[in-house]
């Protein structure tokens, strides 16, 4: 695990160094590596996680149209990435226990309500940039539906709770806190106030997510 960690830094570090100097045919190398190297070392887990499984082919997708500078394709990896919040939320339920669920009921909302106060405040500050812009007015309703699903998926982490060992409840749950982290950096330098170090942030934050949701399924 150790090995495949510093690797996997190692691509993630590389990718934004190439960002950084605009040697735009490393980013377009490294930073589907990011995703297919996760591919890689969780093979072995794709008959027990397909759901997991299918939703990391659909983060790899988001990767890819995401990183072509050469088209706008923003609407298509804000797709690729819902489908894989959706499979990723299915996957986080099917680790849901009868026992875990028990132990949940008096105390789900709180665990949940955060997620969803965060959604509707995030929402409401992009409202505006978003439908006052004639450029941006037809993002609103999939920015819309991509912060419910994103959020949903960290609600969904959080219930794991009771269904699962500690170990694997903290990283995927760190993991989908970053994930949120990672993809209100990219709302907020695209459609509010850019910022420096922007790329560092999102990229380093969308891998850690990707990085501990993974693996804290399978350790489950």
């Amino acid at each position: 695990m150790r090995l495949k960690l510093l690797i996997y830094s190692v691509i993630v570090v590389a990718e934004i160094a190439c960002g950084y100097a605009g040697v735009w045919v490393g980013v377009y190398v490294l930073k589907p590596l990011i995703m297919l190297s996760l591919l890689f070392w969780a093979r072995e887990y794709r008959k027990s996680y397909p759901l997991l499984w299918i939703g990391m082919w659909f983060g790899l997708g988001g990767d890819v149209f995401l990183m072509i500078r050469e088209k706008d394709l923003f609407v298509a990896g804000l797709g690729s990435f819902l489908v894989m919040q959706i499979f990723y939320i299915l996957a986080f339920r099917n680790t849901f226990t009868t026992e875990g669920k028990t132990q949940l009921r008096p105390v789900w909302w709180w665990l949940t309500l955060p997620f969803a106060m965060y959604a509707m405040a995030f929402l409401m500050m992009l409202h505006q940039p978003l439908t006052q812009n004639p450029a941006t007015q037809g993002l609103w309703i999939p920015v819309v539906a991509y912060g419910i699903c994103l959020c949903t998926m960290g609600a969904a982490a959080a219930l794991r709770r009771g269904s699962v060992n500690t170990i694997s409840y903290s990283w995927v749950l760190a993991g989908a806190v970053l994930f949120i982290a990672s993809d209100s950096g990219i709302a907020i330098n695209k459609f509010l106030q850019p910022f420096e170090s922007s790329s560092l942030f999102i990229m380093t934050t969308y891998a850690a997510a990707q990085w501990l949701i993974v693996w804290g399924m399978v350790k489950k």
